[in-house]
C-alpha cells in the first residue's frame, strides 16, 4: 500500500500586505470606541470577516452607510478617489489599510494624462480593479478580464497596461505579449505582486510531487483561485477549500500538497493538516 502523505506549501498563508492591513484594524478597535466601519472588506476571507465582526467591525458597501464622523477602514485592495473625496464630505475619520504594492498601482493610474490610455487587466467586479480605475487620470479607462477581449480594444495612441496584482503570472505574461501585438507603443507597468507570485511558483514546484493540490482560502479571494488554476493547468487536480469542513473526497489521492492564498489565517491550514494526520496521512514538511 502506497504511504499517505502531506506537504505543505512553502510560502503560504498571509502575505505582509494582509498582515498589515489586519494590524491596522486592531491598531484602530483598541484606540476608538466600536464600531469600527470596513469598505467593502479588510481581506478576502470569510473566517477573518467572522472574526473581525466579533471584535466590533461593520462592513459596509458603501460610504453613504457609515454615520458621519464615524472611523472607516480602507481594506488592503484600495479605493479609488470618489470614496476617498465622499469621506472627506461625510467628515470619516479614514484609516488606510491599503496595500503598499496596490498603492504603486493608483499612483501609475493618477500620472496619466487626459489623452491618454489605460487598460486594466483584471476582473472588473474586484474592489482592486475599481480602485485603480477610480484613480486614473484619463477617462479613456478600459477594463478587460481575458485575452479574448484584446481584439474588441479601439485603437490607441499612448496605452499604458496595469495588472491585478492577483491574477496569473503566466497569464499576466501572455496577456502583455498579445497587448503588445496590437498595440507595440504599450507600456506595460506592474504586472502580478511578488507575495502571490512566489505562492504561485511554490505549487508549480509541488505539483509533480503529489496527486492533488488543497488550496487553503474563501471562494472570493482571486489570489487562492489562480493558486489553483496554476495546478490544475499541469493536469493535476485541484480544490479550493474555506477549511476542513468542506475537504472533498480524498480518496484515491496518496500524496497531498496543501497551499493556502495571501489572504488565509494559518489556523485554518495547521486544523486541515490536523485533520489529515488523522485520517492517517504523514506530514512531509520542505
Amino acid at each position: 500500500m502506497s504511504k499517505k502523505t502531506v506537504c505543505p506549501v512553502v510560502p503560504g498563508g498571509f502575505c505582509a500586505g494582509v498582515r498589515g492591513a489586519l494590524d491596522i484594524f486592531e491598531e484602530t478597535r483598541k484606540k476608538f470606541p466600536a464600531p469600527v466601519y470596513v469598505l467593502h472588506e479588510l481581506v478576502h476571507n470569510r473566517r477573518v470577516g467572522e472574526k473581525m465582526r466579533q471584535n466590533g467591525a461593520i462592513f459596509v458597501d458603501d460610504l453613504s452607510q457609515v454615520p458621519e464622523g464615524s472611523v472607516v477602514l480602507f481594506g488592503a485592495h484600495g479605493v479609488g478617489r470618489k470614496e476617498e473625496t465622499d469621506a472627506a464630505a461625510r467628515h470619516l475619520h479614514v484609516i488606510d489599510a491599503g496595500c503598499p504594492r496596490v498603492k504603486r498601482l493608483h499612483r501609475a493610474a493618477s500620472a496619466l494624462g487626459k489623452d491618454d490610455e489605460l487598460i486594466i487587466f483584471g476582473n472588473p467586479s474586484h474592489p482592486e480593479v475599481r480602485g485603480v480605475a477610480g484613480h486614473a487620470g484619463t477617462e479613456k479607462v478600459f477594463v478587460v478580464n481575458s485575452k479574448e477581449e484584446i481584439p474588441q480594444l479601439p485603437e490607441m495612441k499612448n496605452p499604458t497596461l496595469l495588472c491585478q496584482t492577483t491574477r496569473d503570472h503566466l497569464e499576466i505574461e501572455e496577456f502583455t505579449r498579445l497587448l503588445k501585438e496590437r498595440f507595440p507603443l504599450l507600456h506595460a507597468n506592474g504586472g502580478v505582486c511578488d507575495a502571490v507570485y512566489r505562492r504561485q511558483q511554490a505549487v508549480e514546484k509541488m505539483i509533480p510531487q503529489v496527486d492533488v493540490m488543497l488550496i487553503a482560502g474563501s471562494a472570493h479571494s482571486s489570489n487562492a483561485n489562480r493558486m489553483c488554476d496554476v495546478a490544475r493547468r499541469s493536469g493535476k487536480a485541484a480544490f479550493l477549500i474555506d477549511g476542513v469542513e468542506n475537504l472533498p473526497d480524498l480518496s484515491g489521492f496518496d500524496r497531498i500538497g496543501l497551499g493556502a492564498g495571501a489572504s488565509t489565517p494559518d489556523e485554518i491550514v495547521q486544523e486541515i493538516l490536523e485533520h489529515l494526520i488523522k485520517k492517517g496521512y504523514t506530514l512531509i514538511e520542505k
